[in-house]
């Protein structure tokens, strides 16, 4: 197998056509179609269905693919060592948790006086997988109750990445002080289904989580739910109105500094996996390291 049978079978791929593919490369239909040809009799598979429209993955073409844009990145990153001065850059991606926003202000200023560019991309946990494996962050952060963990594994081994397990949680309500539960030691989830109930926007993985139950009560018999997708606007809801969202202990101090508190739910059962996840058998930057550090940090009693 040669490297640039995998280039011709991405653009393919990607492309979605043999004639668009030949003219993206300057190369020949024919010659194209018989070096797709040759690495389908080599890894004795069919990688494409052939249609009137052009061609779509197999399921092993599809696995190809994933593997082949692995491949693709480390050349990417192999070829960026002729660069003399190769730019420092930590990129993480994050379940959505106002915590992650502390934590890459820490690691500023610890980092402060060193050429490091910081990026922090906050994604619900499908698409914190993909930014990954694709190579687009370094490490990614993530969260998944006991509805969602059994996919979560199955789907980070199939796509070549592993999970580090940080610490268990459980759910909680935060209150901000406009609610008028905001005094209470405990709340229960009858008390909770009057109130408005705050969320980010549905993926894959939360929507397995839609029969979620929590004393009896489910997820779905509440009947004002309130869609948010940016954090500033989830505080400012929480601190001036009598809305709440469910979130883990973890954050507890972050929101305490917004007046926001974070209270226990009676008969609670839920359990809350925490995570970082990482390309497998690649090597971690030194910042990649130092960030990993701070997450254990996390959960310092935990595992």
């Amino acid at each position: 197998m040669q490297l640039q049978q995998l280039i011709y079978f991405m653009t393919v791929a990607e492309q979605g056509s043999f004639n668009k593919a030949a003219e993206k490369l300057f190369a020949t239909q024919p010659n194209l179609s018989k070096a797709i040809s040759n690495l389908e009799s080599e890894l004795k598979v069919n990688i494409f269905y052939r249609t009137n429209r052009g061609v779509e993955l197999t399921e092993d073409g599809k696995k190809l693919y994933q593997y082949s844009r692995t491949i693709r990145n480390q050349m990417e990153l192999i070829e960026g060592l002729a660069v003399k001065e190769a730019p420092r850059v930590l990129s993480v991606a994050s379940y959505p948790i106002i915590t992650m926003g502390r934590l890459m202000s820490e690691f500023y200023n610890c980092h402060r006086r060193e050429p490091i560019s910081l990026k922090l991309t906050e994604e619900r946990m499908y698409r914190v997988i993909e930014m990954v494996e694709s190579g687009e962050a370094d490490i990614g952060f993530v969260m998944s109750n006991q509805m969602q963990l059994k996919e979560l594994r199955h789907m980070i081994n199939f796509k070549g990445i592993e999970l580090h397990i940080l610490g268990m949680d459980t759910w909680y309500a935060n209150l901000g002080p406009a609610h008028p539960l905001y005094d209470q030691n405990e709340v229960t989830m009858e008390e909770l289904l009057q109130y408005p109930f705050v969320r980010r926007p549905d993926d894959y993985f939360s929507n397995l989580t839609h029969y979620l139950e929590i004393d009896g009560v489910r997820l779905t018999n509440f009947t004002q739910v309130v869609y948010l997708n940016d954090t500033s606007a989830i505080l400012s809801l929480l601190r001036s109105t009598d809305a709440f969202r469910f979130g883990p202990g973890l954050s507890a101090g972050d929101f305490s500094a917004y007046d926001i508190r974070t209270i226990p739910i009676r008969n609670c059962k839920i359990q809350i996996t925490t995570g970082w996840i990482r390309r497998k058998r690649e090597t971690l930057s030194s910042e990649a390291e130092d960030f990993v550090a701070m997450l254990q940090k996390l959960y310092p009693l935990s595992l």
